[in-house]
């Protein structure tokens, strides 16, 4: 079995040269902690099946330079995997250097970075993510309609059923979104869509809570989504959401509902109410506080 350790900074750069980079099977290549490796060449990087790339470094890729993993010998270790990239025109089913966020847009993000780090995350209430995550800054962040696919590897999912894996994006400050989500096993992907802008986004075993307020889970009952944004009711198996009062900071009920919704994640009704801090009260018991931007 053939080990390469860097401990320095390595720079790949194949002037001139393109093509193919093979890590082969029985082959591992560690980076350890402070190391750089820059593979600059326009090329696709290919990790076979049975090699074993453990990054404690940094890994840029090139603005022309693709990463293919082979399933089950995706990138491991405490260090990330970077490259910026002009995309000055609307995606299709894009992914950046191959790092796994396959994106769709309506208009151009512009020069955009893209992160990936193999860490799992801790969330407030104690669950913990896959070991992936991936931030992606683009310069343009707004307006942008895009549709995330957010590939995984099983070998990453630890503790987390793969089948029940849901896209989770970060505030920026200490708490994970829940978004709504899809997961396909045949293309290892979890594929959210609609979202204005684009963040740090990773996957949990459960629909994280908003966390606004320690009553953001009452009896089963969890509301869901950003603040100030589509917000979804999550109804526990044997329950019944048979009615879902508004109620104003003055205390008067804004507006009401009678949806009879049973177990499963609802859409929340928007109803045109003034903007500022609500309660949302389901079956006359339950209390969530709901803001309205």
């Amino acid at each position: 079995m053939e080990r390469i350790t860097a401990t320095a900074c390595v720079l790949l750069s194949l002037t001139g040269v393109s093509g193919q980079m093979t890590v082969g099977a029985g082959t591992n290549l560690h980076l350890d902690a402070g190391t750089s490796l820059r593979v600059e060449s326009p090329m696709t990087w290919t990790l076979e099946a049975g090699s074993t790339v453990v990054n404690n470094g940094t890994i840029v890729l090139g603005p022309s330079t693709e990463l293919s993993e082979a399933p089950g010998a995706a990138i491991t270790g405490s260090g990330i995997e970077r490259t910026t990239r002009d995309l000055d025109s609307p995606l299709n089913s894009n992914d950046p250097g191959g790092l796994g966020a396959i994106l769709t847009t309506s208009t151009a993000p512009g020069p955009t970075l893209v992160e990936r780090g193999h860490l799992p995350i801790t969330a407030f209430n104690g669950e913990t993510s896959i070991a992936r995550w991936i931030r992606i800054t683009p310069t343009n962040n707004n307006g942008l309609g895009a549709t995330l696919a957010f590939r995984y590897d099983v070998q990453e999912l630890g503790s987390v059923p793969e089948t029940e894996q849901r896209l989770h994006v970060f505030d920026g400050q200490w708490n994970w979104w829940y978004l709504p989500s899809t997961v396909n096993t045949g293309s290892s992907t979890v594929t959210t869509t609609g979202l204005d802008s684009l963040g740090s986004f990773t996957t949990f075993a459960m629909d994280l809570p908003t966390g606004m307020s320690g009553d953001n889970t009452a009896g089963g009952y969890a509301l869901i989504g950003p603040p100030g944004e589509q917000q979804f009711l999550r109804v526990p198996d044997g329950e019944c959401a048979g009615s879902l009062d508004f109620i104003a900071a003055s205390g008067a009920q804004a507006a009401n509902f009678t949806p009879q919704w049973t177990g499963g994640l609802h859409a929340l009704p928007r109803p045109a109410l003034a903007s500022g801090l609500y309660r949302l009260v389901v079956n006359g018991t339950r209390g969530f506080p709901l803001l309205v931007p």
